[in-house]
């Protein structure tokens, strides 16, 4: 009986798995010799970006995989695994990572999945350092305002050069009018 709940149980977790893999950015963490209050610390800043973490049974994953006949490397699910998601803003989530793993030399990056394709260790660190939402929305932004701030300027030229022309006559006028 315990056996059949046993299998009842992991069937479920990994239908489970279906809602983190399906994310658009997923990332694969070796969390050996990280500290309770470190694992928390590394939680509460993937949460700030809208992301999440869990420890996963690596068999529990492969059969997964197997489900849906996707052909992913057993050895990526090889010793403690975390898996790290987020489905909008996994750029910023591949920075805290990619900076923790820096910072504290207790976790590896091990591989991830975006949009659901598999992408190793380099692609991972390569997106972290590409820039957030945030900062491309600035961008865009800054870029469409510039032209009309030129042109602003432009038809206030006109008027200004008017205006400094008028003043240096009257001040040209009034040394006139002082001799």
């Amino acid at each position: 009986m315990a056996g059949i709940i046993g299998l009842e149980k992991n069937k479920k977790v990994v239908e489970g798995l279906a809602d983190i893999f399906t994310k658009n950015g997923v990332y694969l963490i070796d969390y050996r010799g990280l500290t309770v209050s470190e694992m928390e610390d590394l939680r509460g800043k993937i949460r700030e970006v809208d992301g999440q973490i869990k420890v996963i049974k690596n068999r529990l994953a492969i059969q997964y995989f197997k489900n849906e006949k996707k052909e992913v490397g057993r050895e990526i699910f090889s010793g403690p695994t975390a898996v790290a998601w987020s489905d909008d803003r996994y750029v910023e989530l591949a920075k805290v990572i990619s900076e923790f793993e820096k910072e504290s030399k207790k976790i590896t990056i091990k591989s991830g999945f975006l949009e659901q394709s598999p992408v190793d260790k380099n692609t991972v660190i390569s997106i972290s350092k590409l820039p957030s939402k945030d900062q491309l929305m600035a961008q865009v932004a800054a870029t469409m305002a510039m032209p009309l701030k030129k042109m602003g300027m432009a038809l206030n030229a006109p008027l200004r050069n008017v205006l400094v022309l008028m003043k240096n006559l009257k001040d040209k006028k009034e040394k006139e009018g002082e001799k």
